[in-house]
């Protein structure tokens, strides 16, 4: 199942969002593979997190490092943390994916 969420932030389209995750049923689903894109800086590979997890108002996400360091190649790489602190393409869902997940 695929959710193509908006990220204006929630008071834009936060409802849109949880229409979205109110239609997923976790119990189908072993993992969460979020994908965005790059607003602060030029990527010419696909980026991963190098964070162990993310704060969410409503608790931590852990990141499945094994998985991330699996895929580390010429094409996935890295994100230093720095630049990925600054990027907000995911933040919008990160709240909702902790409440249904």
């Amino acid at each position: 199942k695929v959710i193509i969420g908006p990220h204006a932030g929630l008071v834009y389209s936060g409802p849109n969002a949880g229409w979205a995750y109110r239609n997923i049923n976790p119990d189908l689903y072993d993992r969460v593979v979020l994908l965005g894109p790059s607003h602060k800086f030029y990527l010419d590979f696909i980026g991963l997190t190098a964070c162990n997890r993310w704060e969410t108002p409503l608790g931590d996400l852990e990141i499945d490092i094994e998985t991330v360091n699996g895929l580390e190649s010429e094409i996935f790489r890295k994100i230093p943390v720095k630049l990925e602190e600054n990027e907000h393409s995911l933040e919008l869902h990160l709240p909702f994916i902790r409440k249904v997940f």
